[in-house]
């Protein structure tokens, strides 16, 4: 069906998405970043302001900064004085001239320039283009289109705008910060010369940027003191582009409203996911670097400058993949260990009445109350006593038991929120409990066993301390244990160890793939019968 309103609406939001982008790029085109570099530095001890050898030092100045005005260059002369009294109570006076320029630069100025600021400006503008005709391709035909009515490529269209848009949004910071990093702390670093690696590179890209190369070996000297100023225009890029988002929100979704709100809540979850994944996005290359890198205090690059692959064959000889196989043994096994007791003793919590029920439950609140910690003494006795001890088995059953109260109290509030009839209409139709519990009750407390399910593998899975104690041997370690034999008292092999860490997230990572579409499948499986 056609809406001539449709069409008029959709018109508005298409020119309000090109007035922001056109806003965007009009920003883009201004010159936002001023930086303040200093061509030549003197300076002149035991002078006062206005004595001879000040005067001498500042016609000396002049003179260069004459010499750089020939060659065009639009300088100016600052001075700085420092005034101090030694030890023997005189007062002396430091003078520091400097012959800086000051260069303005817009945000197509970084384009090329080899900067990680010059990669988000060109991924910036590619992603406003983009975001433009993935519009104009997803209005073609059918502007006067109710949005509930749209066809799939036409949605997919529009949605990949405001995807485009979104990453647009938030590239805005990530070039902001970027450019601070570059001009401010690694240039510092490189001057005092704390690091020399990549520095001749680093410069010439400066040279290029500032003078067009013209500086060559004196480039060094030529930034002594650069200093950035950006402008809070910058920050003005975000707003212009999120009335793009909003606009592109509303072609999708088809109210002005809806698309301010949704706009919004994209750009929230992405700032959440990007603060969310940052610690794993730094284990991951991390896993990948070379010793040396491992160790840059400064964190200058990113990515590593080069993929060390042979981290992870590394980490195979060393007995990752035999602490994988223990972790899976100790977490698997308890967790069905617990799963096991835990839901026939929540269904009796949940369904029957007997004489200490209440004291049951509170002794299950309470033992949760207990730190393993404090109750490590006693667990290594008992599996001594038990010869359990250094024993995979051990474990199992320790981490089935610490975890049992928290399955045992979830899983009751699960079957407490499943009505009663549902048995009843079972054991009718010919159950008995136990058949009632199998075929109705656990298929309908689904959500809950799978959510008790997750919590105790994870648990058991991340378990330490009694790992610690219980186990003596290399073979028998989980993989918490293990990846500690990558670090010493003099050494932390960070490479060796964000690998083993990064392998050890995959069979979490598995469980909840294959899980979570059982989250809410089952909810009322069984409900009905026939």
């Amino acid at each position: 069906m056609r809406y001539p309103e449709v069409r008029q609406q959709n018109r508005k939001m298409l020119l309000l998405l090109i007035t922001g982008l056109v806003l965007t790029l009009t920003l883009m085109s201004l010159p936002l970043c001023s930086f303040d570099v200093g061509v030549y530095t003197k300076k002149s001890g035991n002078t006062f302001v206005g004595d001879e050898k000040y005067q001498a030092a500042r016609k000396e100045v002049e003179a260069i900064a004459e010499e750089y005005r020939g060659q065009g260059l639009d300088v100016e002369i600052h001075e700085d004085v420092l005034e101090r009294v030694n030890s023997k109570g005189k007062t002396t006076s430091l003078v520091t001239f400097t012959v800086s320029q000051t260069f303005s630069r817009n945000v197509f100025s970084f384009i090329g320039c080899g900067f990680v600021s010059s990669a988000a400006a060109a991924i910036l503008l590619g992603l406003m283009i983009l975001a433009a005709v993935l519009t104009v391709l997803g209005l073609s035909g059918t502007e006067d289109v109710l949005h509930r009515y749209l066809d799939g490529r036409t949605r997919t269209l529009r949605s990949l705008a405001v995807t485009a848009l979104v990453m647009a949004v938030c590239l805005v910071p990530v070039f902001i910060l970027s450019n601070n990093v570059v001009f401010s702390r690694r240039l510092s670093l490189y001057s005092a010369e704390l690091i020399t690696e990549g520095r001749e590179i680093f410069f010439s890209k400066l040279d290029r940027f500032f003078f067009d190369g013209g500086m060559g070996e004196n480039i060094g000297d030529a930034l002594q003191g650069l200093k950035l100023t950006a402008s809070p225009l910058l920050w003005l890029m975000a707003a212009t582009l999120f009335i793009s988002l909003v606009a592109a929100v509303s072609l999708l979704r088809g109210e002005i409203r809806s698309g301010l709100l949704r706009g919004g809540l994209y750009v929230f979850v992405a700032v959440v996911c990007v603060i969310t994944l940052y610690p794993y996005y730094v284990m991951t290359i991390t896993a990948f670097r070379s010793n040396a890198e491992t160790l840059d205090m400064y964190y200058l690059h990113m990515v590593p400058t080069k993929w060390i692959w042979s981290n992870l064959t590394d980490i195979i000889r060393r007995g990752v993949p035999r602490y994988l196989m223990n972790s899976l043994f100790v977490a698997g096994g308890a967790t069905a260990l617990a799963m096991l007791c835990g839901i026939p003793a929540a269904y009796a919590m949940a369904r029957m009445n007997f004489r200490g029920k209440k004291a049951f439950l509170g002794f299950v609140i309470m033992s949760q109350m207990f730190s393993p910690v404090v109750l490590l003494i006693g667990i290594s006795q008992l599996m001594n006593t038990l010869q359990l001890n250094n024993t995979l088995w051990g474990l199992m059953l320790i981490n089935a038991a610490f975890n049992q109260a928290f399955a045992i109290w979830l899983l009751r509030g699960t079957f407490v929120s499943i009505s009663s009839e549902m048995e009843q209409a079972a054991m009718i139709d010919g159950c008995g409990t136990v058949g009632a519990l199998t075929r109705v009750l656990i298929p309908m407390a689904a959500p809950g066993i799978v959510t008790a399910l997750i919590f105790v593998f994870i648990n058991a899975w991340n378990e330490y301390t009694i790992a610690t104690v219980l186990i003596s041997t290399a073979q028998n370690r989980p993989i918490t244990v293990g990846i500690t034999q990558f670090s010493s008292f003099n050494m932390i092999e960070w490479q060796y160890m964000f690998a083993a860490s990064l392998l050890a997230t995959i069979p979490v990572v598995i469980l909840f793939m294959s899980i979570e579409k059982h989250l809410t499948a089952g909810l009322t499986s069984g409900g009905v019968k026939g």
